[in-house]
């Protein structure tokens, strides 16, 4: 019998941890940004290298834009373990965000690499485990993931905006596997966001592809209004793993 690889469980088990570490980053709180900061590029189909291969990233919906040169402002919703490779929102919040407004987002999306797997080669059959460990995260170790998101996510508040309201999380409900196939599994998840008082509601995927024979976690956020919500997230987030898998074939 194969004996699960610890680095793999560790890429099963930040995959999660990352996808709620993000969403806490939406709560209503403005960052001073670099104010000459050049304007977001906008070439048809970037690519961003994971462990030094081109990985292409197409948007997940026609209505999100890259980031491009602003991407550093999404800096603060990747937890210190991954690396974000792109970063995607609605052209409205993008320019409130720059703005320094105070607004929730409504929709966004992030792709990340995984620091300490980022040169790994992946295989199939080291995908399907990395999977299989996700699942297990998402039981017996769930609620702790929560707390470790809660507190890293405010003590990076409080170093860059020292006067930021504490945000928390509520105990998020499980929609179970959106997804599943050889080189793309995605979960789903519905999850309470509070800070000074506002309380906003999201649903996220969170998808695992091997790409390139790179692990790579692409996240999908937007608000939760209702079960048409949730069945949009299904199928945009497989939609959008069929097309980043199909962009990057060899």
């Amino acid at each position: 019998m194969r004996t699960e690889s610890p680095r793999l469980l560790y890429l099963s088990k930040i995959a999660l941890y990352s996808a709620l570490a993000a969403v806490l980053a939406t709560a209503p709180v403005s960052i001073a940004q670099d104010k000459a900061a050049a304007p977001a590029k906008t070439a048809e189909l970037p690519t961003y290298k994971a462990g030094g291969t081109p990985i292409a990233i197409p948007s997940p919906t026609s209505d999100l834009i890259e980031l491009g040169d602003y991407r550093v402002m999404a800096e603060t919703f990747v937890p210190d373990g991954n690396r974000l490779l792109a970063a995607f929102m609605l052209q409205d919040e993008l320019s409130a965000a720059k703005g320094g407004t105070d607004k929730a987002l409504t929709k966004y999306a992030l792709v990340e690499v995984p620091r300490r797997g980022e040169f790994m080669d992946l295989g199939a059959s080291d995908f399907k485990e990395m999977v299989g460990g996700a699942s297990q995260a998402m039981g017996a170790e769930f609620d702790s993931s929560i707390k470790e998101g809660e507190d890293e996510f405010n003590r990076r508040m409080k170093t860059l905006a020292p006067d930021s309201a504490k945000v928390t999380l509520e105990k998020p409900i499980q929609l179970g596997t959106l997804f599943s196939k050889q080189d793309a599994w995605g979960c789903g998840l519905i999850m309470e966001v509070s800070s000074n008082g506002k309380t906003v509601k999201y649903v996220a995927g969170i998808n695992l592809l091997r790409v390139k024979n790179r692990a790579i976690f692409a996240y999908l956020y937007t608000t939760y209004q209702d079960e048409g919500t949730v069945k949009w997230l299904r199928k945009a987030s497989e939609d959008w793993a069929d097309e980043i898998l199909k962009t990057n074939q060899q």
